[in-house]
């Protein structure tokens, strides 16, 4: 986890302050915390729970399972925090198991030496741009830069993402 300092206008944010519990406003600012420099981390809500609460949430000698209830807990906020504002979201969870804070910037301040691992991570692994074999092949699973002659399908053969793109039910 990382320190983070809350900017005054995080207090003046309307959507947070009017639409978010304040249990689900704490998860925010706790996932800053887990998050990079950036804004991205790695959505595992089995963790991000373990980490942001320990102890259980509202924790009670009552609750049948406190681990469940914590999970179940980060997951609703979450999806809370996703449907605030589409088109100035808080939070965006990616398939890919990474998600994006992108109004963390705003409201709270980064020092020192930036640290960008998951958003590079993601740029990397997960937002590839579409290559065709005629331009060269990006990746041909074994650790080099194929150019379509190899023998994994030839250069009629769909790229590995773009396969996952269509699964996506995007077109390209």
């Amino acid at each position: 986890m990382r320190i983070r300092q809350i900017k005054p206008s995080w207090w003046l944010d309307k959507d947070l302050r009017l639409r978010l519990t304040a249990e689900a406003r704490e998860m925010y600012v706790g996932l800053w915390q887990i998050a990079d420099d950036a804004g991205w981390l790695t959505w595992d809500v089995v963790r991000i729970a373990a980490e942001l609460y320990p102890y259980g949430v509202g924790a009670s000698l009552l609750d049948v399972d406190p681990i469940t209830a914590r999970e179940r807990a980060v997951t609703d906020w979450a999806d809370a925090l996703e449907r605030l504002d589409p088109a100035a979201p808080h939070l965006i969870v990616y398939e890919c198991g990474h998600a994006h804070l992108p109004k963390m910037a705003a409201h709270q301040r980064v020092g020192g030496r930036p640290v960008y691992t998951v958003r590079d991570a993601h740029a990397r692994d997960c937002a590839r741009l579409r290559a065709t074999r005629s331009h060269g092949r990006v990746g041909n699973g074994k650790g080099t830069v194929g150019n379509g002659s190899n023998s994994d399908g030839g250069a009629d053969a769909p790229s590995e993402f773009s396969e996952k793109m269509a699964a996506l039910g995007v077109k390209g």
